[in-house]
């Protein structure tokens, strides 16, 4: 398997993306319902494609916490006019961790007694129509879209960083016996069983990649990373 093409291709693919969010987002201090909610459909499981490649280059060149790699040309990525953010916030390297709390089949309110009394005056408040033409922050998601964004243009930092990360949790792990992987057991955050959007594909793609980097890592030492 030819690594260094694969990785490249699946993070050209991401970078696209990731570019046609950040236009159609525009400034991201507002944003239609709609329109927000279209952004974290792709924006979820393209972090998740994105954790998984950074995995494939760790484990495919063999980078350790405080070891320089040698890394090619940085691609062009394009930014969003009139972009004023001091700080990108880093990009979160880790899964959030699935939740095995039974959930309650009760929606809405906890089940409670209901006493009334017939002298009881009854206030029925209106109920709020959502539309998906809704004005709604989306200062969170343009964080997380930023980071995403910024993590693609260099991957061999994020691996670094993925290297650091992992020495300290090790560490934990001596003293406590608890490790938490950068990748969850199971289907990786953001799966679709019958999703067609190219970030689907691409989220398939790197999950595979991974999975085979860490059953039988490949010995391409020397190499520079992609």
């Amino acid at each position: 398997m030819d690594w260094t093409l694969g990785i490249d291709r699946q993070r050209d693919a991401l970078l696209r993306m990731v570019a046609a969010l950040l236009v159609l987002a525009g400034d991201g201090s507002v944003l239609p319902r709609h329109v927000r909610t279209g952004i974290w459909r792709v924006l979820r499981p393209a972090e998740a494609a994105f954790r998984r490649l950074v995995v494939v280059v760790k484990v495919v060149f063999k980078i350790e916490a405080g070891v320089a790699v040698r890394r090619g040309p940085v691609p062009a990525i394009p930014r969003v006019s009139g972009d004023t953010v001091a700080r990108v916030p880093a990009f979160a390297l880790f899964d959030a961790r699935k939740s095995f709390k039974p959930r309650s089949s009760v929606k809405g309110r906890k089940p409670v007694p209901r006493i009334r009394f017939f002298d009881e005056v009854q206030v029925f408040e209106p109920v709020v129509m959502i539309s998906p033409d809704d004005e709604v922050s989306a200062a969170h998601m343009m964080r997380r879209l930023r980071a995403l964004n910024a993590a693609l243009a260099n991957v061999p930092k994020q691996a670094r960083r993925l290297a650091r990360w992992e020495a300290k949790r090790q560490a934990v792990r001596a003293e406590t016996g608890k490790y938490i992987a950068p990748m969850r057991p199971g289907k990786p955050p953001g799966h679709r069983d019958r999703g067609r959007h190219p970030v689907d594909f691409a989220l398939k793609e790197c999950h595979e990649m991974a999975l085979y980097a860490l059953h039988d890592p490949p010995d391409i030492s020397g190499k520079s990373v992609p």
